[in-house]
């Protein structure tokens, strides 16, 4: 008995859509190489796991690196999570909680862009002043206020970034925890077998 090519998920799930779509099964089994049993046997099976999926009817590709994979199964691995699907369609459903720009961050972060402009806006005239001093040939004055007032001014900037820092430390914070929620459960699930 000749051995036939094994079909993808995607292959699947396009024969089954092609025939509810009115394709010829024999026109599939040419294009896919296979035997029309394996048509009408992927068409049925398909319908079969449709009905015990649920509404699960789409198949989802993306391309991503090797690098991203692994990433990516690493941190399923640290939470004990075995299977890629279960997690992306946990994730999935969860998007619209973890995707949410953080509105209180934003405000912060505006905020602190104000407060940048500010020092922007005082280095500028100390540079103005400098500059001016320079074209008319004086002496740069550099009193003992104005190295106060610079370093006043740089100990801001090293609070603002500080802050950023603390702002996106506890934004990845409550996202690992939206994260874990969302993929609560899969892994129990792994360690008792079920799928």
């Amino acid at each position: 008995m000749p051995r036939r090519r094994r079909l993808s998920e995607i292959e699947r799930s396009t024969i089954a859509q092609d025939r509810r779509n009115g394709v010829s099964a024999a026109s599939l089994a040419a294009r896919y190489d296979v035997s029309l049993k394996t048509i009408y046997n992927v068409v049925n099976h398909w319908d079969e796991r449709q009905t015990a999926n649920g509404s699960r009817s789409r198949v989802v590709g993306i391309r991503v690196s090797d690098d991203d994979l692994r990433r990516f199964d690493a941190a399923l691995s640290r939470r004990g999570i075995a299977h890629r699907s279960d997690a992306l369609r946990r994730l999935m459903l969860a998007a619209e909680g973890v995707f949410l720009p953080d509105d209180g961050m934003c405000d912060e972060l505006r905020s602190l862009g104000a407060a940048l402009n500010r020092v922007g806006n005082n280095v500028n005239q100390i540079a103005r002043r400098l500059n001016e001093a320079k074209v008319r040939g004086e002496r740069l004055s550099y009193p003992v206020s104005s190295h106060r007032d610079v370093r006043a001014l740089a100990g801001l900037v090293f609070d603002l970034a500080d802050q950023v820092q603390e702002m996106s430390r506890a934004r990845r914070s409550v996202l690992d925890l939206e994260i874990s929620s969302a993929l609560a459960g899969l892994a129990e699930r792994n360690e008792n077998g079920a799928e």
